[in-house]
């Protein structure tokens, strides 16, 4: 019989097949590990039984990680060096597993289980489609509240279901596009916290636009280059284009791509850029920084500082176009960044340590922001009040 092999990975496997998210290759993968180890389908057995879940989250709700890591180092100490020594590996294999249960569980809670608590709070809900466009004529049109099938410039500018598109009309299909760059009439879309929204452009690219952003574009494309800026987070499927690349304009530098799938994430108000590729080939280009050429899989992070190359796990980065939010050992602060603009709240904390709390697990983009709060509550370090659309965290007292 096979111990874990790597207990970790198999955590990282139970939890993507608990929750839906694998494939038919990693399902199989599973079954292959399930089969060599028995101990690994103990526990996956364990992770199926919601009640069984449920029972061990509330014996954690007075759970404190500080203590139980002194204790924990407390016992290690206590053992003498030679026993030590040979039980190392075994106590390893407990601790480990543990983990797995704890950290597979809590995810597996957070999305598919509700707490008693839930109800006696005031539910946060998530963001929504809205959107306010800015037509060249200074007009502004909220699209989700207003119908919108105007002609600008020669294109048909439509809004239908959450998606504002635009398509060349008979007239502007047969125009010469490769003259001069030369100044086109523009529209802005904002997005405001607690909203998100798609807007098919006038080449075939489809951007999604996450909360806070804004967008602005050319009713239609003109010159050599295809320019848009961004201002706040996007996801952008750009139409291929050999003769005319597409650029992103950033506060902190350009993305330049032919066709391609990729995220950047440069709110103004950040100090830091982050372009991320899902497919293709792109570069990032910025004044007195080295250019980065990103294949697919890795992350260009750009600040007033410099620039680094890295390898990322995409799903953190480009989850949320597909309704799930993934965080990897991420800090409080930085997860409620991201909720502040989706759930259009504001979060204050007791004291500043609180927002270096780390966490990873997962949470559904369209679920309420409670089971995430709830979840962090059942860890024993912080607690939370709702007040309006404030959420108040603080430290829990020790004993």
């Amino acid at each position: 019989m096979k111990k874990f092999e790597n207990v970790y990975q198999d955590a990282a496997l139970m939890r993507r097949v608990l929750l839906g998210e694998a494939d038919e290759a990693e399902q199989q993968e599973l079954e292959k590990r399930l089969e060599e180890c028995s101990d690994l389908r103990k526990i996956y057995e364990q992770l199926q039984n919601s009640e069984t879940l449920q029972a061990a989250f509330k014996e954690r709700q007075n759970y404190s990680s500080k203590k139980a890591y002194q204790s924990f180092l407390q016992k290690i100490e206590q053992v003498e060096p030679e026993r030590q020594r040979r039980r190392s590996l075994h106590i390893g294999w407990y601790i480990a597993a543990a983990v797995v249960i704890f950290a597979v569980g809590l995810s597996f809670y957070m999305l598919n289980s509700s707490s008693p608590k839930e109800e006696s709070r005031p539910l946060i809900q998530p963001g929504t489609q809205q959107a306010q466009l800015t037509l060249p004529d200074g007009s502004v049109i909220d699209v989700d509240k207003k119908e919108v099938n105007v002609v600008v410039d020669g294109i048909q500018v439509k809004y239908k279901e959450g998606v504002l598109s635009y398509q060349s009309t008979v007239t502007t299909q047969h125009e010469e596009k490769n003259v001069e760059e030369q100044s086109a009439k523009s529209n802005e879309l904002v997005i405001p916290r607690g909203g998100e929204n798609t807007v098919i452009l006038a080449d075939g690219t489809t951007v999604h636009l996450n909360a806070g952003s804004k967008l602005t574009y050319p009713v239609r494309f003109v010159g050599k280059r295809r320019l848009v800026a961004l201002e706040g987070e996007a996801y952008f499927d750009v139409a291929e284009d050999e003769n005319h690349p597409f650029v992103v304009q950033t506060h902190l530098g350009d993305v330049i791509v032919l066709g391609t799938a990729f995220n950047v994430n440069a709110y103004t108000n950040a100090s830091v850029c982050y372009t991320t590729l899902v497919r293709g080939k792109v570069q990032f280009s910025a004044p007195n920084v080295e250019a980065i050429t990103l294949l697919p899989g890795e992350q260009a992070v750009v600040s007033a500082n410099g620039s680094e190359k890295r390898t990322v796990d995409l799903e953190e980065y480009v989850g949320w176009v597909e309704g799930l939010y993934v965080f990897n050992n991420r800090s409080l602060g930085e997860i409620m960044e991201t909720f502040e603009r989706w759930y259009d709240i504001q979060v204050y904390y007791e004291t500043e340590d609180l927002r270096n709390i780390t966490y990873s697990g997962s949470l559904k983009r369209y679920g309420t922001i409670n089971s995430f709060l709830e979840a962090l509550e059942l860890t024993g370090d912080l607690t939370y009040k709702i007040s309006g659309r404030n959420i108040l965290i603080y430290g829990k007292m020790e004993d």
